[in-house]
């Protein structure tokens, strides 16, 4: 396996990869499809998203926009891309490492499920390898990978809202802290749709605390498999967010008083203009 990353099959059948350094998995051990599906794809809502857009005669071929940091394997956008049916997904993806995503492109793909989803974003994957920083085809829709510094790269984008879900998958706090820390999150905020629905994997407090100080309403995200319970996202109720499974009361209380000790949620970015495709362009 390319630059040392070491293959590793989770529990339903599907392949993730340890990495090199510290040896964290891409995924969860009991099942790296499950959790794209259920950490990401289905807690953000796509396939209902997807419905309504296919639904909605004025809106036909409106897309489904996503941002989707850590692009790793490509298992939470083949997740994604099963979950939009025939309504064009547009993504833009971070990554710092493109070693991790040669590295995924090798991988057995299953369950039997996944494959085909699998086999369409590592088309895609492989060809954006070829052009990052471009729009490449993914199927009906497109994906942009950008490669680096997801604050720098994420930076560059039009503030204006245009996401409709996040998925925020790098690898954890303790690994590095640049992608949980309000300034990137706050950069995540200022670029989601009023409806919008951010996911994580982690319960971290300190992450809740950034999530919150970065403008967002935080609640509690679904278990998986073994896992506990991931982090859910958006914008507060009065600015069109919607209404997330509460945490524990004592959580609760918890995240308030950091979050008071620390001090107001700052604004989001300033607008850096640009058209809403222009994520995409």
């Amino acid at each position: 396996m390319g630059a040392g990353f070491e293959p590793v099959l989770t529990e339903d059948g599907s392949w993730t990869l340890a990495h090199p350094e510290h040896g964290e998995a891409c995924h969860s051990l009991h099942g790296a499809w499950e959790e794209a599906l259920l950490r990401y794809a289905r807690p953000c809502r796509l396939a209902e998203l997807a419905a309504s857009r296919r639904e909605a005669r004025a809106s036909s071929g409106a897309p489904v926009r996503l941002l989707d940091v850590g692009t790793g394997l490509g298992l939470n956008l083949a997740a994604a891309l099963a979950e939009c049916g025939d309504v064009p997904l547009e993504v833009v993806t971070l990554e710092s490492d493109p070693r991790v995503v040669r590295a995924g492109l090798e991988l057995p793909c299953g369950p039997a499920d996944a494959a085909p989803f699998q086999l369409a974003c590592r088309e895609s994957l492989a060809a954006a390898l070829d052009a990052p920083g471009r729009a490449v085809p993914l199927g009906a829709g497109r994906v942009r990978l950008l490669l680096g510094d997801g604050c720098a790269t994420l930076a560059e984008l039009p503030a204006r809202p245009q996401f409709d879900a996040v998925f925020l998958d790098p690898f954890s706090p303790a690994r590095g802290r640049g992608l949980w820390e309000r300034e990137f999150l706050s950069l995540v905020a200022a670029r989601m749709q009023p409806a919008a629905l951010l996911s994580t994997y982690t319960s971290s407090l300190t992450v809740r605390v950034e999530l919150a100080r970065a403008g967002l309403a935080v609640g509690r995200g679904p278990r998986v498999g073994t896992k506990g319970s991931g982090t859910l996202a958006s914008l507060p109720r009065g600015s069109g967010g919607e209404a997330l499974p509460a945490l524990d009361p004592r959580t609760q209380r918890r995240l308030d008083a950091r979050v008071a000790r620390s001090g107001p949620a700052g604004p989001k970015a300033p607008p850096l203009g640009g058209e809403m495709d222009g994520a995409f362009a």
